[in-house]
């Protein structure tokens, strides 16, 4: 050996190099193209949350032209075909969005919430639970209400309150699930917890014609004619064309005009 790299040894070494360099290079087009999708659906998402149908369309078509299997563009494109009633591409997409990535709780949520909102309930629950485990899911709180909802379709209220608590564990502000537990424990007799779950809503959120309706029920159970009242003027004041103010006529006392 004379200390020299033979002809085959340096060829091997070029192939090796220019292999690297093809191979770091497929990387950081593969991670230009992810954050160039990420973008498009992340703009779908917000324009779809807007109304602007068209431009939301535009966007995530955009990404799936870049990335046809991307789990989070079939997610969202899958939520815009379920804004038309376009149900079986919307399930589809669902789909293809779960085999893409199985684990995505976004995509689990939303077509859990599809499923409830055509009536499989059972099937719902599953796709709801699998979200609800993910620890790194910031809507967890949402996911326990969504699952609640659904099983008082059915109806199984103490199912479903264990979600409602479950949901107000991790956000004791949510407003869905106050108004849940406060009719729910209303219609189980419990008329102080009621109160209190009815309260911490108006805490928490806006006046509403159906929660005004229900805090005017809750005092009439637990018989504070000053609090029904007030309540009942507050339904009148703020939605007086609600269909919840016109049941107000079938409720005697002072809840009635």
């Amino acid at each position: 050996m004379n200390g020299k790299v033979s002809i085959p040894v340096l060829l091997l070494l070029s192939a090796l190099l220019v292999g690297c360099a093809s191979s770091a290079e497929r990387q950081a087009r593969r991670e230009q193209i992810d954050k160039r999708v990420e973008t498009h659906v992340m703009l779908g998402a917000s324009y779809l949350q807007r109304g602007q149908l068209d431009v939301a369309k535009k966007e995530l078509e955009i990404a799936l032209k870049e990335s046809p299997n991307d789990s989070q563009a079939n997610n969202i494109m899958a939520v815009f075909q379920w804004r038309l009633k376009n149900l079986d591409e919307a399930e589809r997409l669902f789909r293809r969005a779960l085999d893409s990535d199985e684990k995505n709780p976004s995509a689990q949520h939303n077509y859990g919430t599809f499923l409830c909102d055509r009536g499989r309930l059972d099937e719902a629950i599953r796709y709801f639970d699998a979200a609800a485990t993910n620890q790194l899911y910031p809507y967890a709180a949402e996911v326990n209400l969504n699952a609640g909802v659904c099983l008082m379709k059915k109806p199984l209220p103490s199912a479903a309150e264990k979600y409602f608590r479950e949901a107000l564990r991790i956000n004791p502000k949510l407003p869905g699930a106050l108004y849940q537990m406060a009719k729910i424990s209303l219609d189980s007799g419990n008329r102080l917890p009621a109160r209190g779950f009815i309260e911490r809503y108006f805490q928490a959120a806006d006046d509403t014609p159906e929660a005004l309706l229900l805090a005017v029920k809750i005092e009439r159970a637990l018989k504070n004619k000053n609090a029904e009242a007030s309540y009942a003027l507050r339904l009148r004041n703020k939605f007086p064309n609600s269909p919840e103010t016109e049941k107000l006529h079938g409720i005697s006392g002072p809840g009635k005009r």
